[in-house]
């Protein structure tokens, strides 16, 4: 029996703008392919959400693929919050899956400017879920193995009472080979149905 549902937050419950913040600046075609490949598409932006990298580092790291869009890449962190924007549905699906009984958590990779900066706007859902286990927090990421333990440990979830639903392939087989029943989140719709074959088990 399913008692507990888990939730990525990046492109399941809220919209990342990764091409769209760019534009907002007037950034498109090749320069917004040069500033994506220094910045979005590195592998350091991900590393950035394990929470050990200053945010002046991250930066010139950032820069120094692109040098000639230094104002460009340091706004994004001066306005941390254009990156994020909250789905429709996502407060009413929490909502109704927390009336039906089960415990609600959020799974994610995500930096600490852009959390702190949200989380009273496009990440105010995570207030409604039951406890999260965020990247910079813990100095971990999916798909760390470690990560999802320490879920587990910390909120007493049994790995087979409960599904996790993201939009990375990897981190999903990571979640299943820990344990976890786990969805590959393609769109709401498809998630939303596949979620409900496991609660109706």
């Amino acid at each position: 029996m399913i008692t507990s549902v888990i939730f990525d937050i990046g492109m399941v419950l809220a919209y990342f703008r990764g091409r769209e913040m760019y534009e907002d600046m007037g950034i498109t075609g090749e320069d917004f392919e040069t500033i994506a490949s220094a910045t979005i598409r590195n592998p350091m932006w991900n590393e950035f959400d394990r929470g050990l990298i200053p945010t002046e580092e991250i930066i010139e790291i950032f820069v120094k693929d692109a040098p000639q869009f230094r104002k460009e890449i340091t706004a994004i962190y001066e306005t941390p919050e254009v990156m994020v924007r909250m789905y429709d549905y996502t407060l009413p699906w929490i909502r109704e899956l927390k009336e039906r009984g089960y415990k609600v958590y959020a799974l994610s990779n995500w930096s600490k400017p852009t959390y702190e900066a949200c989380i009273d706007s496009h990440l105010s859902f995570l207030k409604e879920m039951d406890g999260e286990i965020i990247s910079f927090r813990e100095h971990l990421l999916k798909p760390e193995r470690e990560i999802y333990q320490l879920l587990c440990d910390r909120f007493n979830i049994t790995p087979e009472e409960a599904v996790f639903l993201d939009d990375n392939i990897a981190n999903v087989e990571a979640a299943r080979a820990f344990g976890l029943n786990a969805i590959h989140f393609v769109n709401y719709e498809q998630g939303k149905a596949e979620l409900e074959e496991y609660l109706q088990q």
